[in-house]
């Protein structure tokens, strides 16, 4: 069993008031239940606990707070749960006809490499290329993975089989000033 996404929030939030206070602050206060609900019912599919769980510890970092840091590595920040659900509608009108289908049903299982938008992953984190870290809610034995999508490249995989493993990794590596470098008087940057 891997760390509580709540265990590994409050280190993480202890290390970044520590050492990054801008980026820590840039942090939005928990998303409401019935934000987290509109999700589930655009989404369509239940979300994992963990996704959930980081939602009702946080809101992510709204757009105009893009250069307070990146808490994610290598560039990534946590999608307000209101973007996530409009940037879910966004991408859904190209949805991969390779994979989804009209019932629901998709091609490809959790996990898999594919090239265009799968109905049937949620964005939870962004970066300001476009990039998008995704939950995959496709079926198979890693569904919940994190997976990372990008509009010219499509899926590649992460070594996170959820968000829970994504903030404990996090935690990990916050302490090696290897990855981590603090500018600007406070703002975490991944190296």
């Amino acid at each position: 069993m891997g760390v509580p996404v709540e265990e590994s929030w409050r280190r993480m939030g202890g290390w970044l008031g520590r050492h990054a206070p801008v980026t820590w602050a840039a942090m939005r206060p928990a998303a409401g239940a019935a934000e987290i609900s509109l999700v589930n019912e655009v989404v369509g599919r239940s979300l994992p606990d963990d996704v959930v769980g980081w939602w009702r510890l946080m809101d992510g970092i709204a757009d105009a707070d893009y250069r307070a840091g990146f808490p994610i590595p290598p560039f990534y920040l946590p999608s307000p749960v209101a973007d996530v659900r409009e940037q879910f509608v966004s991408l859904s009108r190209f949805a991969d006809s390779e994979c989804c289908g009209a019932s629901g049903a998709h091609a490809t299982i959790a996990g898999e490499a594919s090239f265009g938008f799968c109905t049937a992953t949620v964005p939870i984190c962004w970066e300001s290329g476009g990039n998008v870290l995704v939950v995959d809610l496709r079926d198979g034995t890693r569904r919940g993975c994190v997976m990372e999508w990008a509009a010219e490249e499509g899926y590649s995989e992460t070594t996170w089989a959820g968000t829970a493993a994504m903030l404990a990794d996090v935690v990990d590596r916050l302490d090696d000033p290897a990855q981590t470098e603090i500018v600007d008087g406070g703002v975490l940057q991944w190296t």
